[in-house]
């Protein structure tokens, strides 16, 4: 008689450090869940603990202290972990009956200094140079690609802003982001990360659920940027093209303060694609998968005119007794 062959299980694993301490075996009986969402245009990932707490014990000889630093990877056993990284407990709660205790975390790096609003006056900087300088207030080094345009400005004003609000204004507005991972804030060109070439092609077989949406609700297929030439004082205009292929005829019209036609370009370029960004998206349900990341891109195939690239703004990976390992993704079309 021929031997039957057992396929191998993937076992859901999680491993989860409380101050520096690992503590997997002293709580894993008691985790309900544990999710994990890694955004990319936020500037901070969040982390949920949920824990049945029947004997009291979280509410009270183990009530953590908000602040208290929790480390986390996720994944299957025996397998290389998805690295979630440091969080700092910002809520508890708790409800019942039955007792349950859940705690909420933010990415450690943000400290009360970046919730701060204040106000300064940048001079005859340059949109790299503004990057660094807020880093660096924050012991944060920067990664950058090559290929960005290196703005200059004679003056730019941070308005009762934070650092990190004024900066993610600043960047939106000429085509670039930020994220922050850990100690390094990664600046980059939204149009170059969505041409990096997808880690995978996703197909019907590889989804316990997807949903598609097409609109053309606040999209345009070209736009214009009207300023004042500082020197000549005269009206220019410079356009811009959209890479989707939008169906309305509606011309996105601007007007803006810049000192030069690059910016005005860059700027008329930058808005367009933020409204367009959203023409077409994706939300996909799948078995746990550690290669989704926000800021990666996907093939989709399998699914009619809504095959192609995707680039993944929101990834959830959640952990939980009654449904193991699941990540659920939240994607846009690439154009």
């Amino acid at each position: 008689m021929a031997a039957i062959a057992l396929s191998t299980v993937r076992k859901p694993e999680w491993v989860l450090s409380y101050n520096g301490i690992n503590v997997t075996a002293d709580v894993s009986a008691m985790v309900l869940s544990i999710g994990y969402t890694d955004y990319l245009s936020e500037l901070s990932g969040e982390l949920e603990i949920v824990v049945e707490d029947h004997t009291q014990t979280w509410q009270s000889s183990w009530y953590p202290a908000l602040g208290d630093e929790i480390n986390l990877g996720i994944g299957y056993r025996g397998e290389a972990l998805l690295p979630c990284g440091d969080f700092q407990i910002d809520q508890l709660e708790l409800s019942g009956p039955p007792d349950t205790f859940t705690m909420r975390c933010l990415a450690a790096f943000i400290t009360q200094a970046m919730r701060t609003r204040n106000s300064v006056g940048y001079e005859n900087q340059s949109l790299l140079g503004i990057v660094q300088t807020i880093a660096g207030k924050y012991g944060l080094s920067v990664v950058s690609a090559p290929a960005i345009v290196d703005i200059s400005f004679t003056r730019i004003t941070q308005r009762f802003e934070t650092d990190l609000a004024f900066l993610k204004r600043l960047a939106l507005d000429y085509g670039y982001d930020f994220t922050i991972r850990g100690s390094t804030l990664v600046f980059y060109s939204q149009t170059a990360l969505a041409a990096v070439p997808p880690i995978q092609t996703v197909t019907r077989a590889d989804l316990i659920g997807f949903e598609f949406s097409n609109r053309t609700y606040s999209t345009y297929p070209s736009a214009i940027l009207s300023y004042q030439d500082q020197l000549t004082k005269s009206l220019i205009s410079q356009g811009a093209a959209a890479t989707a292929p939008i169906a309305t005829g509606d011309i996105l019209k601007l007007a803006s303060r810049v000192e030069n036609g690059q910016q005005a370009a860059l700027r008329a370029q930058a808005a367009l694609n933020l409204r367009d960004m959203y023409f077409t998206q994706a939300s996909l349900t799948m078995p746990g998968s550690v290669a989704m990341a926000s800021g990666s891109t996907i093939g989709m195939s399998g699914f009619g005119d809504f095959d192609g690239i995707y680039l993944v703004m929101v990834a959830r990976h959640r952990i939980d007794r009654g449904h193991g390992y699941i990540t659920k993704v939240e994607a846009i079309s690439v154009f």
